[in-house]
């Protein structure tokens, strides 16, 4: 069913989060290496829709700077004052003349529902002739979320939410996901006559829903069956849950394109890193940012390595990796540390402790290796320095002259102290730094 051009997709994610406790807006806070809207805002455009909306907060500029930076096609509405869900879609009225004949309200704080229950459930509002439909689950714990009350024949009779609730609604496990489907105009036809007449003195879009039933209009639900889709974000607890289950969910889509985990409850695997098929990744790995990994490597129990690439068939040891580029067949560790803007050739091999040196506390400098080269041992490489192709350097050494091809350098130097040295060396490094 093509309903990509009759589709208006709203996201809230003007909510307050006050019980993350924390300065960062709660949509912000991040799940496998993106914020939580980054999964919200994925999934909305991919259907495709004719327009996405989403309602952030006047007080949280970073929520609309990130959409914009991020996501450009989709246009924020900044909700001046917080008065519950259906006040937040009561901010975009003015522009419901661009809508199209539907419109799917997603929470921003809901990162782990799946493209396919999103077009199931826009299908089962068209092909139902309902005016809305939502998404409901059944979850073990239903503590924080609205009720479904049902009637005897199965029919939603009304939602409620978790405060208003008597003690035997909150016993109710069927809950809203606040996820919902509706006909744009009836949507906006009936917004305006909810009122607050709850606890939190708030416009509930739940209300909506019972205003529709008592009016003779067709609602639908479509009940989730992983109940773990329509978590959502409100505090740390359900945050690290939520992280939990992206990343099994990640972990298992690599293994599924090839890639072996050992022990994939102990590997940590971003959403934006790229593995080829036989690449091996060891347990207790963290693989981060926008990192690539190319077939038939391996990485090695407790590496660590973020925003980097890595030729084919290259075995990485319990070293640290970050902001570099590694060859074809390089052999690192164990305990390398390799700093950004380190660069490789082909058949390059560090040993334990070697690290390149790319910071002198003022700027960064680049490190490059070519092919063919040996390292030793507790080595120092320090930028801006090139290692020549096949090259060796013995162990121990602290390399800041460049190494020519096939030369074995060796670095044996006395210790030598000078008295206010390092006052000097800061001083010439201002210098340098204001005249440049």
């Amino acid at each position: 069913m093509d309903f990509s051009k009759d589709l208006t997709v709203l996201i809230l994610a003007a909510g307050k989060g006050k019980r993350m406790k924390s300065e960062i807006p709660k949509v912000l806070h991040q799940i496998s290496g993106q914020p939580i809207l980054h999964y919200v805002l994925s999934s909305a455009l991919k259907l495709c829709p004719k327009n996405v909306f989403a309602v952030a907060d006047n007080k949280k500029e970073s929520v609309s700077g990130y959409i914009k930076e991020n996501f450009p096609r989709v246009k924020v509405i900044v909700q001046e004052k917080q008065q519950g869900t259906a006040h937040a879609v009561l901010t975009v009225k003015k522009q419901k003349e661009d809508f199209g004949k539907y419109i799917l309200i997603l929470p921003g704080d809901s990162p782990l529902i799946r493209m396919g229950t999103l077009e199931e459930l826009i299908e089962n509002k068209i092909g139902s002739g309902s005016a809305a439909c939502l998404v409901t689950s059944l979850v073990p714990d239903p503590r924080g979320y609205g009720r479904i009350i049902k009637n005897k024949g199965g029919s939603i009779v009304k939602i409620v939410e978790d405060a208003d609730a008597t003690a035997e609604e909150k016993k109710i496990s069927e809950i809203n996901s606040s996820i919902y489907c509706f006909d744009t105009a009836v949507l906006f036809n009936n917004i305006e006559k909810i009122k607050t007449d709850n606890i939190q003195k708030e416009y509930y879009l739940t209300d909506v829903i019972e205003l529709l039933i008592r009016n003779g209009k067709k609602v639908s639900c479509l009940i989730a069956t992983d109940y773990r889709e329509v978590m959502g974000i409100n505090d740390r607890i359900q945050l690290s849950a939520a992280e939990d289950v992206m990343r099994k969910r990640i972990n298992r889509i690599l293994t599924e394109t090839g890639v072996t985990i050992r022990n994939p409850d102990s590997c940590c695997i971003e959403s934006s890193v790229i593995i080829d098929r036989d690449v091996v990744i060891e347990p207790s790995c963290f693989i981060k940012g926008k990192t690539r990994i190319a077939k038939n490597s391996r990485i090695g129990p407790f590496s660590q390595i973020a925003d980097t690439e890595i030729g084919e068939s290259s075995s990485i040891n319990a070293s640290v990796i970050i902001g570099s580029v590694i060859g074809r067949n390089n052999n690192i560790g164990p305990y390398s540390y390799i700093r950004p803007g380190t660069v490789t050739g082909n058949n390059v091999k560090i040993e334990a402790s070697s690290v390149t040196v790319n910071y002198d506390g003022f700027s960064k400098s680049k490190t490059i290796i070519g092919d063919d080269v040996f390292i030793g041992s507790d080595t120092m490489l320090i930028a801006p320095v090139k290692i020549g192709n096949g090259a060796v350097v013995a162990a121990g050494s602290v390399i800041y002259q460049d190494v020519p091809s096939n030369y074995l350098a060796i670095e044996r130097g006395g210790q030598k102290n000078i008295k206010n040295g390092a006052v000097r060396y800061r001083d010439r490094k201002k210098l340098k730094n204001t005249k440049e």
